[in-house]
């Protein structure tokens, strides 16, 4: 019932209309007005800023950075089907494993307010701040899929990240590979990929994606603050976190479609077009030896091809590299 209360609010924020009566809202969903009222106080426990005016009635004033169910509004054929709003959590992609084991839904959608344990690769920490940060989490069971072409999500959800940016603030996201997402050089966010599977068959899939939305300097703590963007930051303005979520979804449900359907190359043409890595020298871990060369291609499987200045030729398939 709060979702749809949620909805309410938003379409008419949307739609100019500004104030919604509680009586109007009671007779429209058949509760009492003392219920309303206790509904509208979980939507403000969950961040919604709601202005109440005696004999006006309810107006949702920040609907475009609320993530509460209800204020989304998807149209996708898997991805975002089953939404799920969290205030506080460890971190989106353990609550992911938690809600495999018990039993979900493909196309999972978990979407935090705050993460008190929030992860990217290699188990560091990632920093966020609620009410202005999106971090998220998608669980996939792709059947068919083999466990060789798990690593291509990576890609292909960067390549949605891209596009959705683009669509909603105007910006141009570079990538790193492999999983950063960059704006003029800082890191803006990034993608972690958690997946299970047995006998090469890919079981399921968990897409973690952390963006700085409308961080400001000040937001940053002095360990990230040179090395760190926010999209706010880029734009010049606050960026809306609820349209940039669900074009995300929309897009990451559009490219999905087409990796389990056999067109996870040409989704992967699209990264490589997108990848500020290649061409660039770079430095890396070589079986525990530092070791530096030209980034020339992404191979069919998403790994990076290197070559030495020596004029050996290696395969990244993970680890960290960092360009000179």
């Amino acid at each position: 019932m709060q979702a749809r209360i949620a909805a309410i609010l938003t379409e008419a924020k949307e739609q100019g209309i500004g104030y919604v009566s509680g009586g109007s809202i009671a007779r429209h969903l058949g509760i009492s007005r003392a219920a309303v009222w206790k509904y509208i106080e979980g939507i403000r426990s969950g961040g919604g800023i709601i202005d109440a005016v005696p004999g006006k009635g309810y107006q949702l004033v920040n609907s475009e950075d609320l993530l509460l169910p209800g204020a989304i509004n998807l149209e996708t054929d898997v991805i975002g089907r089953e939404y799920v709003y969290l205030p506080e959590i460890d971190s989106t992609n353990s609550e992911a494993k938690r809600r495999i084991r018990s039993g979900c839904s493909d196309g999972l959608v978990l979407a935090a307010e705050n993460q008190t344990a929030g992860r990217g690769r290699m188990g560091r920490p990632w920093y966020s701040v609620a009410g202005k940060n999106l971090s998220f989490s998608v669980v996939l069971f792709p059947g068919g899929i083999s466990l060789s072409q798990a690593p291509l999500l990576t890609p292909l959800s960067a390549v949605a990240v891209c596009r959705a940016v683009k669509k909603v603030s105007g910006l141009s996201i570079e990538l790193k590979w492999p999983n950063d997402l960059l704006i003029a050089g800082g890191k803006a966010g990034g993608i972690l990929l958690e997946a299970g599977g047995e006998m090469d068959r890919l079981r399921y899939a968990i897409i973690g994606i952390g963006i700085n939305v409308n961080l400001s300097r000040e937001d940053m703590p002095d360990s990230i603050a040179d090395t760190a963007a926010s999209l706010m930051l880029a734009a010049g303005k606050p960026v809306p976190r609820r349209r940039l979520l669900e074009e995300i979804l929309i897009a990451l449900d559009s490219y999905y479609a087409r990796f389990c359907t056999g067109e996870a190359q040409s989704i992967l043409a699209e990264y490589v077009d997108l990848c500020s890595t290649l061409g660039r020298e770079i430095e890396f871990l070589w079986y525990g030896q530092r070791r530096s060369g030209r980034a020339v291609s992404i191979a069919p499987d998403g790994a990076l091809i290197v070559i030495t200045e020596a004029g050996e030729r290696l395969t990244l398939r993970a680890g960290d590299v960092h360009c000179l």
